[in-house]
Parts: C-alpha cells; sequence; structure tokens
C-alpha cells in the first residue's frame, strides 16, 4: 500500500515517535510495521484509546494487542512532554481525532530534532466520505489547502505531499478509481 510504502521509505532506521499508536485495530494500526523497521520506537495515545475502540468499534481487546507494548506511553499529544527528540513523527490518521490540532502540531514539534520531519495522513475531505456520518471520533475534516494553512501556522513546510487509495489492504478496481483520492499523505519539517 502506498501509505505504508511512503512512511518506510522515511523511518527505516531512524528514532521515531508514532502518534495515535493503538489504532481502530491492528489491520489499520502502523505500530507493528514501524517497529521492526525503525532503530528506536516510542508511541504515545489517549489514555482512554483502548476503551474508546470497544465502546465506538466494537473492537475487544485481542484486536488491538499491540496496546499493551511498554513502548507505548498514555497520554494526550497536545500536551505531554516526552523529554525526548525523534527525528521522525507518524500521525498516521489521528488528525482528524484530535481537539485542538494547532496545541497537537506545536507539541510534536517540540518533540523533533532539528532535521526532523512530520508525517501526517488524513481522509480528504473533499471526497465521497463527505456524503457519510463521519466516524463517530472525528472532530474535523482537512483538504491539502486547509492542511497546508494550519501547518504552516504552526510553522512547518511541506516538503511532499499526495492523495492515495484508502488504508485498506486490497480493493477491487472499480473500488480502486473510486477510492484513489480518499486520503491525503503529508511530510513536513519545521521551518
Amino acid at each position: 500500500m502506498i501509505r505504508e510504502e511512503i512512511i518506510l521509505e522515511r523511518v527505516r532506521g531512524k528514532k521515531v515517535l508514532d502518534i495515535g499508536s493503538v489504532g481502530q485495530s491492528d489491520e489499520y494500526c502502523l505500530w507493528e510495521m514501524l517497529k521492526k523497521n525503525t532503530r528506536s520506537l516510542t508511541g504515545v495515545d489517549l489514555p482512554n484509546a483502548t476503551a474508546v475502540l470497544a465502546d465506538k468499534f466494537n473492537v475487544s481487546p485481542e484486536g488491538y494487542e499491540h496496546s499493551q507494548d511498554d513502548k507505548i506511553v498514555y497520554a494526550n499529544m497536545e500536551t505531554v512532554d516526552l523529554g525526548d527528540k525523534y527525528e521522525v513523527a507518524v500521525a498516521g490518521d489521528v488528525i482528524e481525532h484530535v481537539s485542538n490540532p494547532g496545541l497537537f502540531l506545536d507539541n510534536i514539534k517540540k518533540h523533533l530534532d532539528e532535521s526532523g520531519e512530520l508525517i501526517i495522513t488524513t481522509p480528504n475531505a473533499k471526497w465521497l466520505t463527505v456524503l457519510f456520518k463521519p466516524n463517530a471520533t472525528h472532530t474535523l475534516w482537512h483538504d491539502i489547502y486547509t492542511l497546508k494553512t494550519l501547518l504552516e501556522r504552526h510553522g512547518y513546510k511541506i516538503t511532499y505531499w499526495r492523495y492515495y487509495v484508502g488504508n485498506k489492504p486490497h480493493y477491487s478496481f472499480l473500488k480502486r478509481l473510486l477510492a484513489w483520492r480518499q486520503q491525503i499523505l503529508v511530510v513536513a519539517k519545521p521551518m
């Protein structure tokens, strides 16, 4: 899948911060892939992440076994101080869930080293999903223009971006056509 390929190119052998580590299930979570391909990995997710999954998505604890990993810190990325710096921060399908995206981005920047990169993936607000009821935990939608504005306001410059087919492992040809611009991937560096 495109998302995983691009992320892997940028995290391989590096010290990485994974934000939203618990994910909706192991199927959509980047944790295991990152764990196998990074030099060092720290995760952050909300203290109630597993309870929200059980409540909103009917995910049983077996669906997110990696949530017990002792490298995952349960805290809010808008305010946590991890006391460390990272070469790459990955926020895979997270920004659409946060309460305050400005605080979120500002705090991530504090955790990036001098040459650090932030990778964000998020659903595209200008895709067909706007016609449907959103995910029960989403607080906002972004397109490439609102992401660019938000990132610039918080001291980032986009170095790469692209649309990609959604996060499911396999799509039929017809579904691939329909889902072509379903997701956005952005790579940004602090200015």
